[in-house]
């Protein structure tokens, strides 16, 4: 019922322009200038989210745990409908075929399609990358990222330019929607300081659709990682749950979704490692560790969380098991070093010079925003927890009351939801970020909703599908009102 009333107060409250979005002359989210009519689009993407869910509660309404057969179809069923979901959401935006591509190419939302025509190939990625951060006519995101990003832009230009019947489908579509690719191409040309093909306004739409499509499949580290600090049963709702959070579903297109991809992939494969104890498994999440700070620096805070999540694990270990511990946290440390080993020689691209650089340059963008400490400090936290979803942060902090108070919780689990906390305390306090962790912190949200699934799980029968499908209801709802309300990314 709290969350009940937190969504409609919510809802309500940004429909009539009610609601903070940020902190006045210092920035905020842009409210929609019209807004989204019924469509096709949006029945589909709402038709996926509840169908997924009302299937999954019907297969799990008696409280057995699934078999792997069954969680590996529900699994299947869950991210379909959540591709489904943000993509048809992305399409029932009648702007979205023009807004999605120039945020693609905009300097100010992404900056890094304008960089990737400059590359000749993959290599200059890395082998400038420190260039590119000294540069002041580079675009901030580009010097404040790691190389990973800058790649996946290069190669889906270089696929999608050698795909010209894709294109020629793409042309087709914007000419039926009106949409005038002289002026879009203009418009484009005006929001990035890189030169344009006349083709590279097409291009940059399917883009914004594929950014918008990946970031759902976040709903598989959710699963996996719910799974292995609960089980099963808690992976698919948690899975479910990831797959409805406002944020993920809203902000496209956006590179953030993709990164929560990584960050908790990684953090998957690093819990299934402190579990089982198994030399391959943590020589996995160092591969993962180095995909994952290759996208983003941000996601080095995701290293901190794992140890201190793994420390109540290792000290309920028998001694005679932690020396496969040790072994395996060593050889992943050598794997990793002798990656970036060979990206430093290879590549010129030495991590211990680039992400200092980057952070440097992160402290002098935010001095220069002029956005103050104290305000953002309460803001991110607000921010972090409405596109949450009001249900599911009301719902996640009573488990997390309850489940820290009663210790029903194991080892891995409570140290899961102790080192979430922590990572959000000092995040909050640190102020490395100011405005947008609605947006930015999106890879924090799944592992906010763990408790909530577990609470969830626990339930069975009218209780189970009574609660469940009352959250997930409530979490579509709240996403279609801030989709119909909001701007999701702002090329200008």
């Amino acid at each position: 019922m709290i969350g009940a009333g937190a969504v409609a107060a919510a809802a309500v409250l940004l429909w009539r322009d009610g609601l903070p979005l940020g902190v006045p002359r210092q920035g905020g989210w842009l409210r929609r200038p019209m807004a989204v009519v019924p469509s096709l689009a949006a029945a589909v993407a709402v038709g996926a989210a509840v169908g997924a869910g009302v299937l999954v509660l019907a297969v799990l309404r008696s409280g057995r745990p699934p078999t792997r057969t069954i969680a590996a179809v529900l699994l299947a069923v869950i991210l379909v409908a959540s591709m489904l979901a943000a993509v048809g959401l992305a399409a029932s935006d009648p702007g979205f075929w023009a807004s999605g591509a120039l945020s693609v190419i905009s300097d100010s939302a992404m900056g890094y399609y304008g960089q990737a025509l400059s590359l000749s190939g993959v290599s200059d990625a890395f082998s400038y990358h420190s260039a590119r951060v000294a540069s002041n006519r580079i675009p901030d995101r580009v010097r404040t990222h790691p190389p990973g990003p800058l790649v996946f832009f290069y190669l889906l230009r270089q696929w999608l330019e050698h795909t010209p019947g894709m294109l020629d489908r793409v042309e087709a579509a914007l000419a039926q929607r009106s949409i005038n690719q002289a002026e879009l191409h203009r418009v484009a040309s005006a929001v990035t300081q890189a030169p344009l093909s006349q083709r590279d306004a097409a291009i940059a739409v399917p883009i914004a659709f594929i950014l918008s499509a990946l970031g759902a499949l976040v709903v598989l580290p959710a699963y996996g990682i719910g799974a292995v600090a609960f089980d099963r049963r808690t992976g698919l709702i948690a899975a479910l749950l990831a797959g409805t959070v406002p944020s993920l579903l809203h902000f496209a297109p956006s590179i953030d979704g993709i990164g929560a991809v990584l960050g908790l992939t990684y953090l998957w494969l690093w819990m299934l490692a402190v579990r089982r104890g198994n030399l391959w498994l943590y020589i996995l999440a160092a591969l993962g560790a180095t995909v994952m700070l290759l996208w983003s620096f941000g996601y080095a805070i995701l290293l901190v969380l794992a140890v201190i999540m793994a420390i109540p694990v290792w000290g309920q270990t028998y001694p005679d098991e932690v020396g496969r511990h040790l072994r395996g946290m060593a050889w992943g440390f050598v794997v990793f070093a002798a990656i970036h080993q060979l990206l430093s020689s290879g590549l010129e691209y030495n991590i211990l010079v680039a992400l200092p650089a980057s952070v440097a340059v992160h402290r002098q963008v935010l001095t220069e925003a002029g956005r103050s400490y104290w305000p953002w400090l309460a803001m991110n936290l607000y921010d972090f927890l409405l596109f949450m979803g009001p249900a599911l942060a009301v719902m996640s902090s009573v488990a997390i009351y309850a489940g820290l108070k009663q210790r029903r919780w194991p080892a891995l689990p409570q140290g899961l939801v102790i080192s979430l906390l922590v990572i959000v305390a000092l995040l909050l306090l640190s102020g490395s970020t100011r405005g947008e962790v609605g947006r930015i912190w999106v890879f924090l949200m799944p592992l906010a909703a763990l408790p909530a699934a577990d609470y969830v799980a626990r339930l069975s029968g009218s209780r189970f599908v009574w609660l469940g499908a009352s959250l997930i209801g409530l979490q579509v709802c709240f996403v279609i009102v801030v989709h119909a309300t909001l701007v999701a990314v702002y090329p200008f």
